[in-house]
């Protein structure tokens, strides 16, 4: 989630409905509701860079932007993904047009008796069980998207005219991946960013 004004300023501009971000809308997270831009990334668990990103208004629910991640994926073996990907729509694309096993939480509000689901989701919710142990790496996105906001500054970028967000965010994106790729090539932690971003 990458806020394109002050809470204040949204919240003013919520009472007049005079917002100046076509692309920005408000969204509920865990941190309540806060109103800009929702950033989707691919990531590689296995060497920590980041493959693919979009953006999107903060409304718009993860699962559209599902097809894209999962087409940016072909040539990996898992689909790691939160609550928010399990449908029969999303199980049914990976099984049909990519070789990925899928691991996705499954959303409880769905329900989870496995006599009431459709083949494609009760087959995916089987898988979420048998790779467990797999679903701790999709921990990993979570962790760098803090590091994207703490040391690239990605939790805020104002709004501006004529501003185009997946430059700027590439941009950031590319710093990151080129930090990791240090890191890798020097045998550091991957995630070691700090001295490096310090030194500029």
């Amino acid at each position: 989630m990458t806020k394109t004004c002050k809470a204040h300023t949204a919240q003013r501009r919520r009472r007049t409905g005079k917002y100046k971000d076509p692309q920005s809308s408000w969204t509920k997270t865990t941190k309540g509701w806060e109103y800009g831009r929702k950033v989707h990334m691919s990531l590689v668990a296995q060497n920590l860079l980041i493959q693919d990103w979009m953006t999107t208004p903060a409304a718009v629910h993860d699962s559209t932007v599902a097809k894209a991640q999962i087409d940016s994926g072909q040539g990996y073996k898992y689909f790691l993904a939160d609550s928010a990907y399990d449908s029969q729509q999303i199980y049914r694309y990976i099984f049909d047009c990519s070789s990925m096993i899928p691991v996705i939480d499954t959303n409880k509000r769905k329900g989870v008796s496995l006599e009431k689901q459709c083949q494609a989701r009760w087959l995916g919710i089987q898988l979420r069980q048998i790779y467990a142990e797999k679903y701790k790496n999709r921990w990993e996105i979570e962790r760098t998207i803090n590091i994207l906001q703490e040391y690239f500054n990605l939790e805020y970028i104002w709004y501006v005219r004529n501003r185009n967000y997946d430059a700027v965010l590439g941009l950031a994106i590319l710093a990151y991946n080129l930090c990791v790729m240090f890191n890798i090539l020097n045998s550091r932690p991957h995630r070691k960013v700090a001295d490096i971003i310090g030194c500029y």
